[in-house]
């Protein structure tokens, strides 16, 4: 029998507890906190009764990080997704006709409401408060302040500057309601609900047929100009991803087109062959000027292996060829690729101790370091702009700017000239590695 673990709210238990019918071969284990900041305690448990855990979100997730490194359980949280902000400020104008600029809205990320209200060309802007950093789980290691996200709520209101409160956890909702301020929390559409429970059963299941990592496919194609009907073509990698998935026993993403994503397990994906995957997508491009990259990636969590893939699809992205180009990065941060292809491994741990002691001195994040060497690498060692390395990393330009100035501080890099745009606009700076830098890294490459 296979049991999986819900750890939440009451209230996202009760939600999410109505779909459990449909599964009848499945046990649930239900987890109740009182507050987010008190996963811990649940983690050993969960790991000696279940087979995989679902968080009800990020903040979840966040506090438990620390636990999952000691018990390694298969587990993943729920996304925040665009249609859960859409779907409550839709019940809000409708059942209490609240303009945006009397709302206060807390939310992990407040790009998903600037990228809808731009969307809708809304120029009306409510008071926010977001948590972002707090998907940099590997960067950060402090704890979310429910208190501040009370206040942020709560003086707002008491300054007559909104009427009404919007909040993505539910301790924050609780107190708002001790406080008898108007709120909601988020609505979590019963579709969604029920499309995430299904992934956790199928990697659930995966993972209980063959003792393996999650493995997580991201595929990305650039449909070329002279193709016209680019939605049929879209719809038509989605039936060859669906008949590969068939094949893998796997899940197949419904929420997102470009990047595609096939959730499976390493022994499953191993079996019927990486190289079969790639052979059954080349079959679409006949007749067709268009190629795939594809990322794969490893993890004991979905998350990590969800990152793993999209880490290694843009080291697939970055490179110039008429044909498919495949990377894969393994749980150990093993980058191989392009596979097929006189591949090589990258290792992309921190583990080289000269590494260390430089990102300490340059107070830049050993992580980041690694992925600006590889970026450096990946460049052929070329001349490059501040923007071209915020694309690579996927950085703010500002916070690329940052890392540039801080290495250029410590004589590791140099200014090599300037890029003159085609259009109108200021020259951008070209920078090269120093022979410092030279000196003081070794790249590692493992043949």
């Amino acid at each position: 029998m296979l049991t999986i673990g819900i750890l939440g709210s009451k209230q996202f238990i009760d939600t999410i507890s109505k779909h459990y019918s449909n599964y009848p071969d499945i046990t649930f284990i239900s987890y109740l906190y009182q507050s987010p900041k008190d996963t811990e305690p649940y983690i050993e448990k969960a790991y000696q009764e279940t087979d995989f855990l679902l968080f009800s979100g990020i903040i979840a997730y966040y506090h438990a990080r620390k636990q999952l490194q000691k018990y390694p359980l298969n587990s993943m949280y729920l996304s925040f997704r665009e249609l859960v902000l859409s779907l409550s400020l839709f019940s809000i104008h409708y059942h209490h006709h609240f303009p945006l600029h009397s709302l206060s809205i807390d939310l992990p990320d407040k790009s998903v409401l600037d990228g809808l209200l731009k969307e809708l060309q809304i120029t009306d802007k409510p008071y926010v408060k977001d948590y972002a950093w707090i998907y940099q789980l590997e960067q950060h290691r402090n704890s979310l302040d429910i208190e501040s996200y009370i206040r942020f709520h709560v003086n707002l209101f008491h300054q007559k500057k909104t009427t009404f409160a919007l909040t993505s956890i539910h301790a924050v909702y609780d107190q708002l309601q001790k406080h008898n301020i108007p709120s909601i929390y988020m609505m979590q559409p019963s579709t969604l609900l029920k499309e995430e429970l299904e992934k956790v059963v199928t990697l659930a299941k995966l993972e209980k047929a063959k003792d393996a990592q999650i493995a997580v496919i991201s595929v990305h194609t650039s449909f070329p100009d002279t193709q016209t009907d680019n939605h049929s073509l879209q719809l038509a990698i989605l039936q060859k991803l669906q008949k590969i998935g068939r094949k893998l026993n796997a899940h197949v993403s419904m929420e997102q087109m470009q990047p595609f994503l096939v959730y499976t397990n390493q022994g499953t994906l191993e079996q019927f062959q990486i190289e079969n995957v790639l052979q059954e997508l080349d079959s679409l491009t006949e007749g067709i000027d268009l190629k795939f990259e594809v990322g794969i990636g490893y993890g004991y969590t979905v998350q990590d292996a969800e990152s793993h893939a999209s880490q290694a699809l843009s080291y697939a992205a970055k490179q110039s060829s008429k044909h498919t180009i495949t990377y894969l990065i393994d749980e150990r941060k093993q980058l191989k690729g392009p596979l097929f292809q006189n591949e090589k491994n990258i290792s992309l741990q921190n583990e080289d101790s000269n590494i260390q002691q430089l990102a300490a001195q340059c107070q830049i994040s050993t992580k980041n370091l690694l992925r600006f060497i590889e970026f450096v690498r990946v460049h052929q060692f070329r001349s490059f702009t501040a923007s071209a390395l915020a694309s690579y990393l996927n950085l703010s330009r500002r916070s690329a700017e940052r890392l540039i100035k801080r290495l250029l501080e410590k004589n590791l890099l140099l200014v090599t000239g300037e890029e003159q745009p085609y259009e109108q606009g200021r020259p951008r700076a070209l920078y090269n590695i120093s022979e410092k830098f030279k000196q003081q890294i070794t790249i590692k490459i493992l043949h």
